[in-house]
């Protein structure tokens, strides 16, 4: 940077800086490149967590589920039937109860707690 002339001999178009054009142009490039660089892995890395959180919270498939599952719609199916309870050594506890269908029980509800439609 200095401006005192050197004794050195000088090649054609050779100077002390390099022009501000291309320094410029290479460093708005590297900034831009850097930016897209950065918010790509940005959406890369919370993308792959938006799924993997979907896959381990919304799609939850376990042996206990699946059970859980099938009794729910077996007792869905169900006939009414009377249940009735005995402890362990074959006392009876509690009276019978009837069991029915939760399709069944909605219109036992309805018709009879039901108002009439106008």
């Amino acid at each position: 940077m200095s401006h005192a002339p050197h004794d050195e001999a000088r090649l054609p178009g050779d100077q002390e800086d390099p022009s501000g054009g291309p320094t410029w142009v290479i460093g708005l490039a590297g900034a831009i490149l850097t930016a897209v660089t950065v918010l790509g892995v940005s959406a890369l890395y919370y993308w792959a967590e938006r799924r993997e959180q979907h896959h381990t919270i919304v799609n939850v498939r376990s042996q206990e589920a699946e059970i859980r599952r099938a009794a729910d719609a077996m007792a869905l199916i169900n006939e009414p039937h009377w249940e009735q309870w005995t402890d362990a050594d074959g006392v009876l506890a509690g009276e019978r109860t009837l069991v029915v269908p939760i399709a069944e029980a909605r219109g036992i509800v309805k018709k009879r707690w039901g108002g009439e439609s106008p």
